[in-house]
């Protein structure tokens, strides 16, 4: 009972701050006249007129000494002289209290019963806290005494930075460090003065260096994440050899090359297509292997998934360098309508739920696009190859050398074959069969890269649309989609990737 409780829930010392004639409550609780009126004051002191008592001394002195100013009252001073009030506002809070910083870098103080305190704290346990976008430095409660706190450091929120989309992306790698030492990236918000160095990520490439971040004082980067450039079409040394005969290869041949696998009787994936990776989260394929012939939709995007760097076709023979992905977007080419329009536009983009992290095994294949003149000739006499692993009925990633021609020397041969087609067919007794449909026709360009040296890339051409039947795959050509007239469709989606996730 040797205490009493302000309104904002602090508890003050009876003895010491009630009806002394000052506002320790800081909202005139402790001077009311509920409180103060019944009060006896001894001899040699001034009651107030709410029932405090101060000093005799201090009445009349020119200076409000009681909380209501009664000991400065004109009658009681024989004055009608204005008496000056010192300006509440311009005194600092931490001369009326524990100390604790102004403006943003204030924290939210609570007392018992987590009760907001807006007033000067003076005496009592409290928590504090920052609202959204600051982080409290200091310990998260202390005691309040004799203007002090329990604590060495007085309590204070700063804006920090948050990480939140800037250093994502799967282009670069980041590191941060602050004061020095490491930290982790991944944390939600960095404190002022942290760096952030990037370098790039397997299968990326810039022309120099990548800018620094830093966390500036206020709770902002002073500069955005650079993103590097995609380093496509590039193969490691293969360590095993290949033929014309559809030999089995190493999967770095054909980095680029998917399997995608569809969720079949409600038991297990069965394997569906090829497809070729454009970004580390875009694929193309063929718009047969994810259309419905009977409602002329595609399935639902949930029913595939899609696996990098796979070796074995069936689903369940894995080796260590198999990435799964599950598809969260499909796009068909605008105008495909199956079977009923013989496989026109029979091209489809797939994009993954989360981006495939590239290496030796996992590269995307470069594309380019030709002038509308030269979208017919591009793709007659191309030397190049294709993957599967339907090939003579192995169940290996396989790989077979083809020559392209053109739509109009494929055209006697195949009467009803579409504008948007050009045909393969190879040198030896391989050739795609059904199980490689949407798997990629790709070739090696020369490239010059920093304008130093010339780069042997790969390039894809076109997408297998409607190979023959198992039983027919040493007797007929392989009719392939020409991606050249897919350029918009193709470009808005790597752009997509590019601006959204690299």
């Amino acid at each position: 009972d040797n205490e009493f409780k302000c309104p904002s829930g602090i508890c003050l010392d009876k003895g010491k701050f009630l009806c002394d004639g000052k506002d320790d409550c800081a909202d005139g609780f402790d001077e009311s006249v509920n409180l103060c009126g019944h009060m006896e004051c001894p001899a040699y002191s001034f009651k107030c007129g709410t029932g405090g008592c101060i000093s005799g001394t201090l009445s009349c002195n020119g200076a409000n000494d009681c909380f209501d100013g009664s000991d400065e009252a004109p009658l009681l001073c024989n004055t009608t002289k204005k008496v000056t009030t010192p300006a509440v506002v311009e005194t600092p809070l931490e001369l009326v209290g524990c100390p604790l910083p102004l403006s943003d870098e204030r924290p939210i103080v609570t007392g018992a019963g987590s009760r907001i305190l807006t007033g000067p704290i003076t005496r009592g346990t409290v928590r504090f806290s920052c609202k959204q976008g600051f982080v409290l430095e200091g310990e998260e409660t202390s005691y309040c005494a004799n203007t002090k706190w329990g604590t060495s450091t007085i309590p204070k929120c700063v804006k920090y930075c948050s990480s939140s989309g800037e250093f994502d992306g799967y282009s670069t790698k980041a590191l941060c460090t602050h004061n020095g030492q490491q930290v982790d990236c991944r944390k939600p918000f960095h404190p002022p003065g942290t760096e952030v160095k990037f370098v790039c990520a397997t299968g990326f490439k810039t022309l120099s260096s990548l800018p620094e971040m830093r966390c500036m004082k206020g709770g902002y980067w002073n500069r955005g994440r650079q993103r590097c450039e995609q380093d496509c079409g590039q193969i490691a040394t293969p360590t095993k050899s290949f033929s014309a005969n559809g030999y089995t290869i190493n999967n770095t041949v054909v980095p680029w090359h998917v399997g995608l696998y569809v969720w079949h009787n409600e038991k297990d994936y069965h394997f569906q297509c090829g497809g070729s990776l454009l970004t580390p989260d875009l694929v193309i394929t063929a718009a047969h292997c994810v259309y419905d012939e009977g409602t002329r939709l595609a399935y639902s995007y949930d029913t595939f998934r899609v696996i990098a760097a796979k070796f074995y076709r069936n689903y369940g023979e894995t080796t260590p360098d198999d990435k799964q992905r599950d598809v969260r977007l499909i796009e068909i080419a605008p105008d495909y309508k199956g079977r009923t329009e013989n496989y026109y536009q029979d091209l489809a983009l797939l994009t993954l739920d989360e981006p495939f992290e590239l290496s030796h095994v996992i590269r995307p294949i470069c594309v380019s696009f030709e002038s509308f003149a030269e979208k017919e000739s591009v793709t007659d006499g191309v030397e190049g190859q294709f993957a599967g692993w339907s090939i003579e009925n192995k169940h290996e990633l396989q790989f077979v050398p083809a020559v392209s021609k053109s739509n109009s020397v494929c055209r006697p041969k195949l009467r009803d074959i579409q504008s948007d087609k050009f045909c393969i067919f190879t040198q030896g007794k391989s050739l795609a069969c059904q199980g490689d449909s949407g798997g990629g026709f790709t070739g090696k360009r020369e490239t010059d890269a920093n304008s130093a040296r010339k780069i042997q890339r790969h390039f894809l051409y076109g997408v297998i649309s409607n190979a023959p039947n198992a039983d027919q795959c040493a007797h007929s050509l392989t009719v392939m989609t020409n991606i050249q007239y897919f350029e918009d469709m193709i470009l808005n989606a790597m752009h997509r990737s590019v601006e959204t996730r690299s």
